[in-house]
């Protein structure tokens, strides 16, 4: 008998745990108990796809299959590895990878020394030299910036974006395939609009877009409740009669229990690591929750006392004071393992899981070393692909390859030239524009701002203060009845304004600004004073004072985006310019950093 427990079993179908506890009730299926855990014979539920499909599994002679010849691919957004290390197991030879996080970039190259690895901004990186000596690229897209998408419905719609960049190294590359992936919730943004407007960029570049499909990690040999959109496209000129077949899943769920102990994925118990601590007060309350267990174990004045405000919002709030089980996969895992909203305590002791216990429930081998703060390490693990789930797309995508090379038979192509000249030229910002090329410096220097440390620092509620922003605009020595003067010398942020805001920011009406996950480390939050939107297409006049910065999580759904943002608290100050002005945005092209004397001797007519 192939026993699957009533948790697992809703779980792999995506159903309530109550649901599936109705099945068993109302006898739709026979029940069986083992271990003292109630659940079915996997056999008696053939009519459940899912369930079907590991009944019927080829997993382990897809585990056989290799490539005709070497598949040169390219690994976008690469973070600290989960997804190129899962293709590279597939047979995938990897000729760049580009991450813009030092500490993930360094994790890739003391893993992979021989991988070509690029550290800075996509935006920064001419990928021309490499056009027809790509098989396949793949990247996972950061979500953020698509508010705007979807008015046009095309290319030009996405501008902006970070899906513009996976878009614009697929155009100048002209791989066989490419792919990408991002979370479940991309489909249904802004009410479809996002994901047609990517489905229409994708037919724009000349390929054509297997059905996508949303994979969920559990049926892929990965002891995690994590779902991934997957998007696949073929170049049109070798898709006619090309047939792709999405892999198929591992025979059974597998739970926490096989992440920690030697079993079926690892052949020896999970190391000991280093690893993130509760606060005492924090560990007396999860020292009453069981295993499985969450708030709602806890005696009602504690959960209260604990929950806060939350105690009195809508939805289970699962997530808050929980305790994994052995005997289920975990939970999605986020960028760290303690948030109060996203607790993930270990099952058996009452602190968060470490590192190598994140790393393992990602299926990363123990070997992967991640480099980097604590935090880095959390943020690479959390927000990284399963290696087990890539290995399996992997092993389609050869399959995928191999048909093309079998109809179309071709030779790997040199492209070591290539590579050399792109890491040669990566300090330059590359601009393409009508096939001609304009080249400016940047300043490489500036890295991504860890907004992350800032929130475990300051926590979401509270303003960075400290070395960094007061609240009373008073300490800027500007007092109410002065504000009309403005000190020339004072720092100010210019920053580009989502079309979203524009409006407002127009109409003096903006009294806050969030920033999104990218902020430069360039700009010292500590020296903030003033602030002027750039209206794109316009530019800038209106000046505002800092009040306060923040930070807190990003709006999109908790379990699916684990970002951060600065929230900067604003006040009307006056108009610098009496009409808009416009400056180059030196810092990634969104951002300046100077000082109002320096705006106000610029030529700006």
């Amino acid at each position: 008998m192939k026993f699957i427990s009533e948790n697992n079993l809703a779980a792999l179908t995506g159903t309530s745990n109550r649901t599936v506890q109705k099945w068993a009730e109302n006898g739709v299926y026979q029940t069986y108990t083992v271990d003292g855990v109630r659940g079915f014979n996997m056999e008696d539920l053939n009519d459940i796809p899912d369930v079907c499909a590991m009944l019927n599994t080829n997993w382990n002679d897809e585990k056989n299959v290799t490539p005709l010849r070497q598949y040169n691919s390219i690994e976008l957004f690469a973070g600290g590895g989960g997804l190129a290390l899962g293709m590279s197991l597939a047979g995938l030879h990897h000729i760049l990878l580009n991450e813009f996080d030092s500490s993930a970039c360094k994790t890739l190259k003391t893993n992979k020394p021989e991988w070509n690895v690029i550290e800075g901004d996509i935006r920064h990186i001419d990928f021309t030299p490499l056009r027809g000596k790509v098989d396949f690229l793949s990247g996972g897209f950061p979500c953020q910036a698509f508010s705007y998408a979807g008015k046009q419905e095309g290319f030009s719609d996405t501008r902006g974006t970070l899906f513009f960049e996976l878009a614009r190294a697929v155009k100048e590359i002209q791989p066989l395939v490419f792919m990408g992936e991002n979370v479940k919730g991309l489909k249904s943004h802004d009410d479809g609009r996002t994901f047609r407007t990517i489905c229409n960029t994708i037919s724009e570049l000349g390929y054509t877009l297997v059905a996508p499909k949303v994979l969920k990690a559990i049926m892929y040999q990965v002891p995690q409740k994590r779902e991934r959109l997957i998007l696949i496209a073929i170049r049109n000129d070798v898709a006619n009669g090309i047939d792709f077949q999405w892999p198929s899943p591992f025979e059974r769920v597998l739970t926490l229990r096989d992440a920690l102990f030697r079993g079926i994925i690892f052949d020896q118990d999970v190391p000991a690591s280093e690893g993130a601590k509760y606060p005492e007060k924090k560990s007396r309350v999860l020292d009453l929750v069981p295993q499985g267990g969450d708030w709602r174990d806890l005696p009602e004045n504690i959960a209260k006392e604990y929950m806060g405000g939350s105690w009195h919002l809508g939805g289970g709030k699962t997530g808050m004071a929980r305790r994994l089980s052995l005997n289920e996969p975990s939970l999605t895992l986020t960028c760290s393992p303690c948030q109060k909203q996203t607790e993930r305590c270990h099952p058996l002791e009452t602190r968060p899981l470490n590192v190598r216990e994140y790393a393992r429930i990602q299926t990363f081998p123990d070997s992967w070393q991640f480099k980097g703060t604590l935090s880095d390490k959390y943020k690479q693990i959390g927000n990284a692909v399963p290696v087990n789930l890539a290995w399996a797309i992997g092993r389609s995508i050869i399959r995928l390859l191999n048909s093309i090379q079998r109809k179309f038979p071709s030779q790997p192509v040199d492209y070591q030239t290539a590579v050399e000249q792109i890491i040669s030229e990566q300090s330059r910002l590359v601009v393409t524009k009508d096939n001609k090329t304009q080249t400016s410096t940047v300043n490489t220097s500036c890295k991504q701002l860890n907004l992350f440390e800032l929130y475990e620092l300051f926590g979401e509620k509270n303003m960075i203060t400290g070395s960094f922003v007061q609240e009373d605009v008073t300490c800027y020595g500007c007092q109410k009845n002065e504000q009309q003067s403005i000190d020339k010398s004072k720092k100010v942020l210019i920053a580009l304004i989502d079309k979203n805001n524009a409006k407002s920011f127009v109409g003096q009406a903006k009294d806050t600004c969030y920033t999104s996950e990218i902020f430069p480390d360039s700009i010292a939050l500590n020296q903030q004073f003033y602030f002027m939107p750039y209206i794109k297409g316009k530019g800038f006049k209106n000046l505002y004072l800092v009040k306060s910065i923040r930070v807190c999580k990003g709006k999109k759904n908790q379990d699916d985006f684990n970002g951060f943002t600065l929230v900067f608290e604003l006040e009307f100050h006056s108009g610098l310019y009496n009409k808009f002005h416009s400056l180059p945005l030196d810092i990634w092209g969104t951002f300046n950093f100077t000082t109002i004397d320096k705006i106000l001797a610029l030529d700006t007519k």
